[in-house]
């Protein structure tokens, strides 16, 4: 959906692959910039909400996240062109821009980042969701198997980089549009080498995301 804006995005980002595939660097810079396209809902579509069923995640202002290693980045971003286009862009709505630092870790030991942006809402679940995979069927009004209340955001899920003979990124998120009634879920594990420039998305939103690897004496 983003091929015309990645290849103008190509300009200004730097593709470079990392001389062998092997991912060696301590740390690493995780930047995220999170859009939705702005395009007429088709009217025919199943109208239905979702919660994120996540497994433990972090926020990036926490202090799980200080105790992990974790450091949230509040300037100097590599993205701004990216992010401007996105804005300027008729097609697409610029949602946040944030970044963190953090240590390249393998799968059982890296950290589940917390993705809460936008507005704040109100869905029921079910009381028992252990029957249900990473989305959790819910309703915006208590209903009969579903009266368990908890808030979400416009934007919910989590966001992971581990790190293998590749960089790896799970992305599970949930974008809810109370006003239409529904949510679009995104669900996808993407196979990385660093300084790569990546765009995971579905007919509602997306982010654009690269990794960078931090030298050990930075």
């Amino acid at each position: 959906m983003l091929t015309q804006l990645v290849r103008c995005l190509s300009l200004f980002v730097c593709l470079t692959l990392l001389g062998t595939s092997t991912a060696v660097a301590k740390d690493y810079l995780v930047e995220v910039v999170l859009f939705e396209h702005v395009t007429n809902e088709n009217s025919s579509s199943v109208r239905q909400l979702y919660f994120p069923k996540l497994p433990s995640a972090i926020g990036l202002n926490s202090d799980a996240a200080r105790d992990a290693g974790i450091q949230k980045i509040e300037s100097d971003f590599t993205l701004t062109d990216s992010a401007e286009k996105i804005t300027q862009s008729g097609r697409y709505r610029l949602l946040r821009h944030f970044a963190w630092r953090q240590p390249g870790l393998d799968s059982r030991s890296s950290q589940s980042i917390r993705i809460n942006v936008g507005t704040v809402s109100t869905v029921y679940i079910p009381e028992d969701v252990k029957g249900f995979g990473e989305f959790i069927p819910a309703s915006a009004n208590p209903e009969p198997g579903r009266t368990r209340e908890l808030r979400t955001t416009t934007v919910n899920g989590r966001i992971k980089v581990h790190l293998g003979r590749f960089l790896h990124m799970k992305v599970q998120l949930v974008y809810t549009d109370e006003t239409a009634g529904r949510s679009y879920r995104l669900s996808q594990s993407r196979k990385m080498r660093s300084r790569e420039l990546h765009y995971i998305d579905n007919q509602k939103f997306g982010i654009l995301t690269r990794i960078l690897p931090i030298d050990e004496d930075t």
